[in-house]
């Protein structure tokens, strides 16, 4: 009766170590796949971040031409507007003081 008792737990314990054999291979062949797909999603992200470098690169370059533009456009509109209050203040004095030359 030992006998089989005995036979009965190593043929257990034979199932069971299969058993593990094969839950440890599935989670390793889970984990190489998951490995793979954080491989591919960094490689993605290293050509979405060089991409985006370049996208920058050229957003800075059109930045700084608006930018060059713009203070071009000021000093304009700071000329046109002195010029202007000039003209209205010499008016002005004319108005007030026909009398007076310049």
């Amino acid at each position: 009766m030992n006998q089989n008792i005995e036979v009965d737990i190593a043929d257990i314990l034979a199932r069971l170590e299969s058993k593990i054999d094969k839950l440890d291979q599935k989670f390793e062949n889970k984990f190489d796949n998951l490995e793979n797909k954080v491989d591919s999603l960094s490689d993605r992200m290293t050509r979405v971040e060089g991409e985006l470098k370049t996208v920058q690169s050229k957003l800075d370059d059109k930045f700084e031409g608006l930018d060059k533009r713009l203070m071009n456009l000021e000093f304009i509109a700071r000329t046109v507007g002195g010029g202007i209050i000039i003209a209205l203040l010499l008016a002005l004095t004319r108005f007030l003081f026909p009398s007076v030359t310049l």
